[in-house]
């Protein structure tokens, strides 16, 4: 395969961790700006009331019982792992047909 198409399939893959991404930050109600009582609403709230990490992506409401609850979709950080090995396995594909190019 030419270079060109892995450079292409590696931009597509990242294009796909964008959109994930971006989904995981709308859907896990980070940027919502809601107050905390509005979607961590099932139990009295502990304390810390929330935390995130943006990699792994993240967003979890703490309650009082000790339990979480995670606000992100659990396939999110799946596919965002595996489309950003992609990309990377990609452009190592592409500069290896590139040097058997020459």
């Amino acid at each position: 395969m030419s270079p060109y198409r892995w450079v292409a399939m590696s931009c597509m893959a990242l294009l796909t961790a964008a959109v994930v991404y971006v989904h995981a930050l709308w859907s896990g109600e980070f940027a919502t700006l809601l107050p905390l009582d509005e979607y961590c609403t099932s139990k009295p709230l502990g304390s810390p009331y929330v935390s995130s990490t943006w990699f792994p992506i993240r967003h979890l409401c703490h309650w009082e019982d000790g339990t979480t609850t995670d606000l992100v979709p659990v396939y999110v950080n799946p596919i965002l792992v595996t489309s950003l090995v992609a990309a990377v396995t990609c452009m190592v594909m592409a500069i290896r047909a590139r040097r058997r190019n020459r």
